[in-house]
């Protein structure tokens, strides 16, 4: 049983589960753009197996009045769509946690409650109200959703204004139903309402983004300026391709459904060729298939952005869950060697940031630049200050847009491995683009002192990637008891677990590699040399990161915590990790992962 731990500021944390097919993480969503509205800061968390009906499905939504950064475990508000949900809940549900249920699934006298006699039961007659109201079975979370708030004690007004302005482009029925059935439900939630601090209230409103990190990595390539997205649909990057379609026409992007990932990659590269800003995005499985074309995009210095969101291998694996186990495929994906760059954002606004500079770092380098995320980030929603689009630049590096030139040579020779680039229909360019190596104009060519050039020049352009590409990023006190060291979106519960830790007067600070190719051997040589003890965590069972680290730094951090099941690193397991390193026992863990912490040195 979760107790309410000391870190935990005032909250609540509401879990929706049921079959899939219910609804649930639109439900839920809509109840996250309710208290978003609200004043609230929101993230959630939805987990679904690779089912298109049937098998559960849950989505947890945690609410604060303050800054928060991930998920957490505990569940005080439990919206049971089936007998089912109640017992695989069980664990996480606070002291005094309500259960709302509808009878029709399960009796309150049969719901397995394991000797809990804490809990609050709010039965509420779901189905029954559905047809009450002249509904259809789906809308019984809309009537659910209505009783959360009921339960909270939160006004329905904002439910309603969203209900309604979801219908509106449908028949005036559609809307009243679904607004009689949430004001029924909060009617007889109110009723019930469980005797515990669980209230919530409007507050001020806050000019908030209620995003997923894939609509954020949408919203910064519009800002950059993308002209051609191209995608086959793969978990968890089919959300983007639906959100690059949905604003296709108003942001004047050509958006193309390939019928696979090869042509996806090869149409992306063939967009650049022609000027345009271009990107594919895929997961594991899809980028395998699209290697051939990023050798090729390398070896013809094409201007390509690559999104590899990554999810548990090997093949099919776990199309629906998440891990940090395509690092090192990444850093060493197509045959032959060639500079790329590899960005990992931590969180959305990372999502956002590190989008549009990979189109700049595309251009100015000339050579593929991936985004390297995973479904935690893909898929999650949180609540955010408004992007920083004032940031925003667009730099097209060495690129030649009109006039007339003499004598082009595409890949001419220069210090930094970076050629001018000339467009199609510029007067005097003659252009030649195969896979094949070549020489200075493009001309394919076997001749051994040619290829020795052409190789060095394109793998010259590392050293100005190394300068070019964004540097870590430190958080917390530049001296402390424990210094962690991390890519992606592990950054977003060890920010939360390093606050609760920071209440309790435990110093931690982070490392976060924003770019882990090339590999920021300099700055986290200096992070460790200062570190008294320092921890790597990911989400892989190899430790591709610290491999990286004793490779390039020759050193051996002291300690490594791993997660392999699916689940993303929660910051309960981070906490009472830190507190296992230093000697503190605490009663504070995911009791549902499966890592490790390895030996100390």
């Amino acid at each position: 049983m979760s107790t309410q731990p000391a870190p935990y500021g005032p909250e609540v944390r509401i879990r929706i589960g049921g079959p899939a097919g219910f609804g649930i993480k639109a439900a839920g969503q809509m109840l996250a753009r309710v208290f978003a509205r609200g004043g609230y800061h929101t993230f959630d968390l939805t987990e679904y197996p690779s089912l298109i009906k049937g098998g559960h499905n849950s989505y947890h939504l945690r609410v604060s009045e303050q800054e928060i950064f991930s998920h957490v475990m505990p569940t005080d508000l439990l919206l049971a769509l089936d007998a089912q949900t109640v017992s695989l809940h069980l664990p996480e549900l606070t002291q005094g946690a309500a259960i709302i249920f509808d009878p029709a699934d399960a009796a309150a006298a049969d719901l397995d409650l394991a000797g809990r006699d804490d809990l609050c039961l709010v039965p509420v007659p779901l189905t029954d109200i559905v047809y009450e109201v002249g509904g259809v079975k789906i809308m019984r979370n809309v009537v659910a959703l209505g009783a959360v708030l009921g339960q909270l004690g939160f006004p329905l007004q904002g439910l309603l204004d969203s209900l309604e302005a979801q219908f509106a482009h449908k028949p005036a029925e559609v809307a009243e139903h679904n607004v009689a059935a949430a004001t029924r439900g909060f009617e007889v939630a109110t009723a019930l309402q469980c005797t515990s601090p669980h209230r919530l209230q409007v507050l001020p409103p806050r000019p908030f983004v209620l995003a997923d990190g894939n609509e954020a990595c949408g919203l910064g390539a519009l800002a950059a300026g993308i002209g051609f997205y191209a995608a086959y649909p793969m978990t968890p990057a089919s959300s983007l391709l639906t959100f690059m379609a949905k604003h296709a026409e108003d942001q004047a992007v050509v958006v193309k459904h390939t019928e696979d990932e090869i042509a996806a990659i090869n149409m992306v590269i063939g967009a650049a060729f022609g000027g345009t800003r271009s990107m594919c995005a895929t997961s594991g499985g899809g980028f395998a298939l699209m290697v051939e074309g990023l050798g090729f995009a390398g070896v013809s210095e094409s201007a390509v952005v690559v999104g590899l969101f990554t999810r548990p291998g090997p093949a099919t694996g776990l199309p629906t869950y998440t891990e940090q186990s395509d690092l090192r495929f990444a850093i060493h994906a197509a045959q032959g060697e060639f500079s790329r760059v590899i960005l990992a954002p931590g969180d959305h606004a990372d999502a956002f940031d590190l989008t549009w500079q990979a189109f700049n770092l595309a251009d100015r380098l000339q050579t593929p630049v991936i985004i390297l995320g995973d479904t935690y980030l893909s898929d999650n929603r949180q609540t955010l200050d408004q992007f920083a689009s004032d940031d925003v630049t667009v730099d097209r590096g060495e690129l030649v847009t009109e006039g007339k030139v003499e004598d082009y040579e595409r890949y001419a020779l220069t210090d930094s491995g970076v050629s001018p680039r000339v467009l199609p229909g510029v007067e005097g360019a003659v252009q030649l683009v195969n896979s094949y190596e070549h020489d200075a104009h493009g001309w394919a060519t076997e001749d051994p002192a040619t290829r020795d050039s052409q190789n060095s020049k394109r793998l010259a352009k590392h050293k100005l990637a190394v300068e070019l590409a964004p540097p870590p990023v430190e958080f917390g006190p530049r001296e402390a008891d424990l210094s962690i060291l991390l890519f992606g979106s592990t950054k977003m519960p060890t920010r939360e677990a390093m606050k609760w830790l920071s209440a309790e007067g435990v110093t931690v600070n982070m490392l976060q590699l924003v770019t882990v190719w090339p590999f920021p051997a300099a700055s986290v040589a200096e992070f460790l040399e200062r570190s008294t003890r320092s921890l790597v965590i990911e989400g892989n069972a190899t430790g591709q990161l610290e491999g990286l680290v004793r490779e390039f730094c020759l050193r051996e951090p002291g300690h490594r915590l791993h997660r392999t099941d699916g689940r993303p690193f929660s910051p309960e397991l981070i906490y009472a990790t830190v507190h296992r390193i230093l000697g503190q026992h605490v009663d504070l863990t995911d009791a549902g992962a499966v890592a490790t912490t390895r030996g100390a040195r």
